[in-house]
């Protein structure tokens, strides 16, 4: 999708509405959305005093911690494919 040609899609979040737009598709945006208000509500359900804004705080530092350590993976998983070189290769 070019820079003009951006979806654009309501999600609700923790009863919030909230638009989104971008390059990704439709379909991509609603499960993202659909991923932190379920993310949002699980963790205010075990946190119930807490306030929306924390609650969004702490998914994000889940969010972060999750990404960080998918990055860790891959960098471990691109090193040893660099380690093995061609002899590991099926023929």
């Amino acid at each position: 999708m070019s820079d003009k040609e951006k979806s654009r899609v309501t999600v609700i979040i923790m009863g919030e509405e909230y638009i989104l737009r971008g390059s990704a598709t439709s379909d991509d945006m609603h499960k993202v959305g659909h991923y932190l208000d379920r993310l949002m509500r699980t963790l205010s359900e075990k946190n119930i005093q807490m306030s929306k804004y924390k609650i969004a705080v702490l998914a994000a530092l889940n969010l972060a911690d999750e990404l960080l350590k998918l990055k860790e993976e891959k960098t471990l998983y691109s090193g040893n494919q660099r380690e093995r070189g061609v002899e590991d290769e099926l023929v």
